[in-house]
């Protein structure tokens, strides 16, 4: 007898440039829909995916962000899904995608989400960069600090999906939340306290961010002002708590980078890098390389795509010229050479042009130059 199919939305957050967008791509593929969150002009990116045959599951591409403290539009639409205020998106899991080249700062959003008590998924992406840059990462180390389960992917080339869907599969069987990465409690104690036994549903660090942004995730006047009394009467201070949380989160990200990850001393790592980048992010210099390199580009677009355009053009025009010897003179030749084949080959003839833009960008993008 075959199992019952089982059904689970997941969202996947993450740094911005950490790969998320690539990795929602290959999960998803055609099976994607855009439009917009209820409210605010920002994509909403969802997608069927089949994890396995007996687990389907909607992932949702929030927008990508470095801290839970949003300032933009964008940042906010996540902030909300993510502490469960947004009435559309409920996920039940979280994959939180990491970029192992920027461990430190990916880690900081990375460890806020697992303490507002989502089951979650990390995510590992660009481990092939960071080990070209000398960094090496133990997985199953830093797994057992952060206490979630730790996949390496990568999305562009497709590895590690096949071990991500088996993770999600057997988790789902299983959600639970990951442990308390910092004690934040006891940033306000007696505060927390009370805001948790107003809202028995919050854990300590999301009652954290109640009493910070309570004006902006409480609708009802009536929260509003007993929340104000809280803050009030324990003289709460949002500016205080986030950066000792900020500052504390750090220090304990800076412990566990020290045991979990290793990087080649500067005295053996080549220098060749620091030297291009030397002259190409000169103050003066690279504004005027930058200058001359997209000079270059644009110019190579038209040099390079002229061959292939002056084909198509050719190619068209002698279609055009047997054509109009071979068909009779009718209103339907007139609209066969003259409409549909004269405005595809307007449109065709700057396809070359499209083509080399694009990756000429992609070369500029993939060599690290653009970033």
């Amino acid at each position: 007898m075959q199992s019952p199919k089982r059904h689970i939305s997941i969202a996947l957050v993450g740094n911005p440039n950490s790969g998320k967008t690539s990795l929602f791509n290959e999960l998803t593929g055609l099976r994607q829909k855009v439009g917009n969150f209820p409210g605010v002009t920002v994509d909403k990116k969802t997608g069927a995916s089949r994890i396995s045959a007996t687990l389907e599951a909607t992932i949702i591409d929030l927008p990508g962000t470095y801290s839970l403290y949003p300032r933009r539009a964008d940042e906010w639409v996540s902030y909300r899904v993510m502490l469960g205020e947004d009435n559309d998106v409920k996920p039940e899991l979280a994959v939180i995608v990491v970029d192992a080249c920027n461990l430190r700062r990916s880690l900081l959003f990375c460890t806020q989400v697992l303490d507002l008590g989502i089951p979650s998924i990390i995510a590992l992406t660009m481990q092939d960069l960071a080990q070209k840059q000398g960094i090496k990462i133990d997985v199953t180390a830093l797994q057992t600090e952060l206490g979630v389960p730790i996949i390496e992917i990568n999305p562009r080339k497709g590895k590690g999906l096949d071990d991500l869907r088996s993770l999600i599969d057997r988790e789902s069987t299983q959600l639970q939340a990951p442990p308390e990465f910092l004690y934040s409690s006891m940033l306000a104690p007696t505060a927390v306290q009370e805001m948790r036994h107003l809202n028995s549903r919050l854990n300590n660090y999301q009652s954290i961010h109640h009493l910070i942004h309570f004006e902006s995730l409480h609708e009802g006047v009536d929260a509003k002002l007993m929340i104000r009394d809280i803050v009030s009467r324990h003289g709460f201070r949002s500016t205080k708590t986030q950066a000792e949380e900020i500052y504390q989160r750090y220090e304990r990200i800076r412990f566990i980078l020290q045991s979990c990850v290793k990087e080649i001393s500067p005295e053996q790592r080549s220098r060749v890098t620091e030297k291009i980048d030397a002259v190409l992010l000169h103050n003066v210099g690279g504004y005027v390389i930058l200058i001359t390199v997209l000079f270059f580009l644009f110019q190579s677009v038209f040099w390079l795509a002229q061959f292939p355009m002056d084909g198509i053009d050719w190619l068209f025009g002698r279609l055009t010229d047997w054509l109009t010897a071979t068909l009779p003179v009718h209103m339907l030749t007139d609209l066969l050479i003259n409409g549909i084949l004269a405005g595809l080959g307007g449109i065709l003839v700057f396809i070359p042009q499209i083509m080399i833009l694009f990756g000429l960008i992609s070369l500029l993008e993939d060599s690290g130059y653009m970033a």
